[in-house]
């Protein structure tokens, strides 16, 4: 007949002192108080011992420090493994996955990998600054709000369908297009990071409504005249004009328009030497003047320059 371990008591375990070798006080079951000898601190630390299923190997796993662990709590844990135990589920297996579950749900969310996503992007795929910002702010604005503290494995096509729908009805169907692209390329990235096993945004797109291809307005040759005299009757500040007609001339964008500085401009060889900075593509980029936008230079410097600039910040 099998001894049954005598259960242990508050008053015995307090009463129990460390001593120069260590003890072992048993409770039954498999729970044991391992009180380490004086020269390594005197510690009172609670285990559990058990057989592994299927292997049957003895092993342990420690429950915690004893008052902190009480008595009552070690006891219930033992009985909570005693029971993984009988359904074939080795405790320190479960207490494992329990973890990752929970690292998943705080540190791989969503919003959380969309960051890590965007910040590689900027690194690896030359994209501005700016145009990052604008990223996140349009995921900021339509999708976080309902799905950035979702753990990302824990999205489902049908979740993104429906949290899309407000989207496609509000008629912003340009917006919702590139929603899906960056979602798409958000899971992608967490896919080859195997925190995802699909990608749930995958073919998203067929499920919605595809906006209409628009040309870029633009204005007619003819109307050029009729449109300088309008600007130049117009009641807008001096640099702004300055502006406008700086862009007509050098087709360059407003980004790289507004950020003209003296030391960019090659007057000897009528060229603007934009540097790679302060082009969407970050590559530098070389601009031909003729004489009209030479010419622009002396009125700048008298009216609207700056000491570094054509236009002031």
């Amino acid at each position: 007949m099998a001894k049954i371990a005598k259960k242990l008591t508050d008053t015995e375990i307090k009463n129990t002192k460390p001593a120069d070798k260590e003890i072992n006080l048993f409770d039954g079951d498999g729970l044991i108080l391992r009180i380490s000898p004086l020269s390594t601190g005197g510690k009172k630390n609670w285990y559990f011992r058990y057989s592994v299923p299927v292997s049957k190997k003895r092993t342990k796993m420690s429950l915690g420090t004893y008052p902190h662990l009480t008595l009552a709590r070690a006891r219930a844990l033992r009985d909570e493994y005693l029971s993984l135990l009988a359904n074939g589920t080795d405790p320190q297996v479960h207490n494992n996955d329990k973890a990752n579950a929970l690292k998943n749900a705080t540190e791989h969310t969503l919003q959380a990998v969309a960051r890590k996503w965007l910040d590689e992007k900027v690194k690896t795929s030359g994209i501005s600054q700016d145009h990052a910002e604008d990223i996140w702010r349009s995921l900021e604005r339509n999708i976080f709000p309902g799905l950035g503290n979702v753990p990302i494995n824990e999205i489902r096509p049908k979740l993104l369908k429906q949290h899309l729908d407000p989207i496609e009805q509000r008629g912003v169907l340009e917006t919702l297009r590139r929603l899906i692209s960056r979602l798409n390329e958000i899971f992608r990235w967490a896919a080859t990071e195997e925190l995802i096993e699909f990608n749930p945004a995958d073919n998203l797109g067929q499920r919605f409504s595809k906006p209409k291809k628009q040309n870029m307005p633009a204005l007619p040759p003819s109307e050029l005249p009729r449109f300088l005299a309008a600007l130049n009757n117009a009641s807008v500040r001096l640099e702004t004009r300055l502006l406008i007609e700086w862009q007509l001339l050098t087709w360059v964008r407003p980004g790289e328009a507004v950020r003209a500085r003296w030391s960019d401009i090659d007057m000897d060889n009528s060229m603007w030497n934009i540097p790679a900075e302060f082009m969407k593509m970050k590559k530098p980029h070389k601009v031909p003047l003729s004489k009209q936008s030479l010419g622009y230079s002396s009125l700048w410097n008298q009216s609207v320059g700056t000491a570094s600039g054509y236009f002031p910040a």
